[in-house]
């Protein structure tokens, strides 16, 4: 073997190191965090009983997240096998799960879209014309992500400089073609969290010239929070689809979708904070915890500010629509 070819070999081994470190970062995130609110889970949304949506859309992201993450650590984590009708049968197990783990990507986007589109339908007071903005926007960015899907092609030999047989997990790679469309679809999410997030600044800055100076404050940390996260791996996901290797190529995907769900996970968890139903409305903004308004919130945004609600009615309202 060349020189040439030693040094290609190499840098395959290392792109595909840097891949697993991401996977093992991101499921780490995942299931630690998952085991640090199962209990904050059970107090705040065990004992609510009957039906509520954002407590049913809380339930499928938590969960499609925790079980639908662990077939992407059998792509990226099990152990290969070293004969050719093994590998051949691998190579075919690992196709399996490289198309599950894309549509699995779409589904939580889509789910953590809906719980986004919820919250600021209940920021704007159920306002329609906000409600159809965010849809128009979430299908544009759901048919980029399904077309990506449905057209992309796997790294043709040409295509890859060596032919790299991983010692663990499934071989990733794109196209150039294929990780451009890709990069494309995640620019839709992109775009739809950029909405979302001057959405809820524009309410917080209404809230301001109202009076509202600590819900402004209470906006603004909980939207930075959030959407500073959430924009930041999007952007870095986008741009390996664009500058990245072949192998380098979507290595931030599985952390930025496990990222989105543990996100959400968080601000439901935190809008049933008991504090908040305790806490007088007179109370600053220093005595309340990091919560997000939601459907489902104890509280709602009127004109004039908030709107202490029945929390009996598990944590729901009825606003008039506009």
């Amino acid at each position: 073997m060349s020189v040439i070819d030693s040094s290609s070999l190499s840098l395959e081994y290392q792109d595909l190191n840097v891949n697993y470190y991401f996977s093992l970062v991101a499921l780490s995130i995942l299931y630690y965090d998952y085991a640090l609110t199962f209990g904050l889970e059970v107090s705040r949304f065990w004992v609510h009983r009957g039906f509520s949506w954002a407590a049913f859309f809380f339930y499928l992201n938590r969960y499609l997240g925790i079980f639908g993450h662990i077939p992407v650590a059998v792509e990226y984590f099990w152990t290969g096998y070293p004969s050719n009708k093994a590998q051949r049968r691998v190579n075919f197990r690992c196709l399996k799960l490289q198309m599950y783990h894309q549509y699995l990507v779409i589904v939580v986007q889509i789910v953590v879209a809906v719980m986004l589109i919820m919250r600021t339908y209940a920021l704007y007071d159920r306002s329609r014309k906000i409600l159809i903005v965010q849809i128009c926007v979430t299908l544009t960015a759901i048919g980029l992500g399904a077309y990506s899907v449905a057209s992309g092609k796997k790294s043709s030999p040409d295509e890859t400089p060596a032919d790299v047989t991983p010692f663990i997990g499934c071989s990733t790679s794109l196209t150039k073609d294929s990780a451009v469309r890709l990069g494309i679809a995640w620019c839709g999410m992109l775009v739809f969290d950029i909405m979302v997030f001057a959405l809820t600044l524009h309410k917080a800055l209404q809230l301001q010239r109202a009076g509202g100076v600590s819900l402004l404050t209470l906006l603004l940390r909980d939207g930075s929070v959030y959407f500073g996260v959430i924009i930041a791996s999007n952007l870095a996901n986008i741009l390996t689809f664009f500058l990245g290797d072949a192998r380098i190529r979507g290595v931030v995907t599985t952390f930025t979708n496990v990222i989105s769900s543990t996100m959400l996970s968080r601000l439901m968890l935190n809008i049933r904070d008991p504090k908040l139903v305790r806490t007088p409305l007179s109370t600053t903004v220093a005595e309340y915890p990091m919560i997000s308004t939601f459907v489902d919130s104890p509280t709602r945004l009127g004109p004039a500010g908030p709107i202490q609600i029945d929390p009996g009615n598990n944590g729901g309202y009825s606003g008039t629509q506009r």
